[in-house]
């Protein structure tokens, strides 16, 4: 028997994360969480839900990179894919909205000023979008942390381990 069909098959979940992590490694994917608000008086904006920041980087070269170039595209499609595998499957009363920032580079002191691309999760109650963050919200913005952390995302700047 050849040794092509000796090998075991992964389970889908295995190759998913081993694909995402590999995504994660060449890109130095970090996240980090910023309140989304909602300005109800003039001194005090109620914090409604999060914002699940990812940033993938480009490759390090010369030239400083285009906003929109191929590569942005090519980090936008594996931070997209990355997004979608950490949102919950189940239906909950919190949505997802993702949003993606083609067209633009950012350079965060964060994270030394990388140039990067980033993906937005934003996490809101499914009903009443004027309600502050509750459990819901909170549970799952932890669960989809626990995801990136799987597949070795690292929260605010990436650190070589």
């Amino acid at each position: 028997m050849p040794q092509d069909e000796q090998r075991e098959e992964q389970p889908a979940g295995t190759a998913a994360t081993a694909r995402l992590s590999a995504f994660v490694r060449e890109h130095r994917v970090c996240w980090e969480v910023l309140p989304e608000l909602l300005p109800v008086s003039d001194t005090q904006p109620l914090q409604i839900g999060f914002n699940l920041e990812l940033y993938g980087a480009h490759a390090h070269g010369i030239e400083p990179p285009r906003p929109g170039c191929e590569q942005c595209r090519t980090i936008l499609g594996h931070l997209r894919e990355i997004a979608e595998w950490i949102l919950p499957q189940a239906e909950r009363p919190s949505r997802y909205d993702l949003s993606v920032s083609d067209n633009v580079i950012v350079y965060d002191p964060t994270r030394y000023n990388r140039s990067e691309v980033t993906v937005m999760i934003t996490i809101l109650h499914r009903a009443q979008l004027d309600a502050p963050v509750d459990a819901c919200e909170v549970f799952c913005l932890h669960e989809m942390e626990g995801k990136l952390k799987e597949i070795g995302a690292r929260y605010r700047n990436w650190e070589e381990t």
